[in-house]
């Protein structure tokens, strides 16, 4: 039992690392939008806009894959 307790928790975490690092990603990218919208004329502001939004969605939803695992991990420890 053990054995297969400590394959799960590997996957785990190797699916938290790639969870963290899909939201930095997001973070990073919509904050670097957020830079460009401010230099940018109103046609490329309205782009910007929605991958802004975009991205905002995405990190939520990595954010509740985060929480789900999170949780999951927990609960294979009891």
């Amino acid at each position: 039992m053990d054995f297969f307790k400590k394959r799960i928790r590997k996957y785990q975490e190797k699916k938290l690392d790639e969870i963290t690092s899909k939201i930095q990603f997001h973070q990073y990218t919509k904050k670097q939008l957020e830079q460009k919208i401010e230099e940018m004329i109103h046609d490329e502001k309205t782009m910007i806009i929605k991958e802004i939004s975009y991205h905002s969605k995405m990190i939520n939803i990595w954010k509740k894959n985060e929480e789900k695992l999170k949780k999951q991990m927990s609960e294979m420890e009891d």
